[in-house]
């Protein structure tokens, strides 16, 4: 039932963002997205998440618990998106520009296929990721640590610290913590390009999002 969706290649504009973030260590050719995500029907609550990442900063402060599903999910080289998230293209006008919500979205999933595809390195299989999403807990949340490297992360981590990453080099990339981040990920992706080139007046932030301003210096 997963496979049964429509499913597409990568344009030529998400395999040159690619390019730019897992580089030559993701093969694209192999990728496949569907418009289809059932599992994003199941809806839990989850805490409110602290403003402390690029992530939840370009969006208003949650109050209160929060509603949580999985808009998208990768299965080996397969990414499966949510109807009403899904695009034929995440990134049409790259690299003159983006929306910066769908790039970090397809930058996260696109991690996970990466991971996927590297398993001799990573020791990643979908079935260890699920078992991150125990009931009560959110394993998207990290702290950057002094020493620790990028595969001493969890597996949704991973996927978070290259979506934070996309999101500082679009709006911050003079910002310490940019560069920290950058440090951390090149180890694994020698073709992570250090700054977006996408104009910043051609960033599509999210409805009512902060201003951005000194996001990633905060």
């Amino acid at each position: 039932m997963l496979v049964a969706s429509c499913a597409r290649p990568l344009t030529p504009e998400e395999r040159a963002f690619a390019a730019s973030v897992q580089g030559p260590t993701l093969d694209t050719a192999r990728v496949r997205i569907h418009d289809r995500n059932l599992v994003s029907r199941i809806v839990r609550m989850r805490p409110p998440r602290p403003q402390t990442t690029c992530r939840e900063r370009i969006y208003p402060r949650e109050i209160g618990p929060q509603p949580s599903s999985t808009a998208a999910f990768v299965l080996f080289e397969r990414m499966f998106v949510a109807g009403d998230l899904y695009a034929e293209n995440f990134l049409p006008a790259w690299p003159e520009a983006m929306s910066l919500p769908f790039a970090m979205i397809f930058a996260h999933e696109m991690t996970h296929v990466w991971q996927w595809q590297n398993r001799a390195v990573t020791g990643y299989h979908p079935a260890l990721a699920a078992q991150e999403h125990a009931p009560g807990t959110d394993p998207y949340l990290y702290d950057l640590a002094p020493g620790k490297g990028f595969l001493d992360y969890s597996f949704e981590q991973q996927g978070g610290l290259v979506e934070e990453f996309v999101c500082c080099r679009a709006l911050d990339p003079d910002a310490p913590r940019t560069q920290a981040l950058h440090d951390l990920l090149r180890p694994q992706f020698p073709g992570l390009a250090r700054r977006s080139p996408v104009p910043p007046d051609a960033i599509k932030l999210p409805q009512d999002a902060p201003d951005p301003r000194g996001i990633c210096s905060k």
